[in-house]
């Protein structure tokens, strides 16, 4: 791997944080409605991963099915999306969802197959 231009940890350090302090919202999707949702929590655990948190309430009310979560920057930029299943029954319960990601530097591997190593 002497060929490996290798980013420095101190600077993946600064940009997980700055990652973690450029997260300003979250959306959850019902239906085919959107849902802000203030975020509770955003922190870099001792690992490196970003974790994020935020409430599905009651803003919705019933039985509900989310079905997409999103996160968005100070500029309204979606930073992220994942699809889910998650079902929240009519004012009994809300939802703490938590995002945890990573961000680390990775190198073509040498079996030849096209995957990638952490570094």
């Amino acid at each position: 791997m002497a060929d490996v231009f290798t980013l420095d940890s101190a600077y993946l350090a600064a940009k997980r944080q700055e990652i973690k302090n450029d997260i300003a919202y979250a959306r959850y999707k019902v239906g085919s409605t959107w849902y802000n949702a203030s975020i509770q929590n955003a922190t870099v655990l001792n690992d490196g991963r970003v974790e994020v948190t935020f409430l599905i309430d009651h803003t919705v009310s019933g039985n509900i099915t989310v079905t997409g979560v999103e996160l968005y920057d100070h500029n309204g930029v979606r930073i992220g999306s994942r699809s889910v299943s998650i079902r929240r029954a009519d004012a009994t319960e809300g939802i703490l969802y938590v995002c945890r990601f990573s961000l680390f530097q990775i190198v073509e591997n040498t079996s030849g197959s096209g995957a990638y190593d952490k570094l």
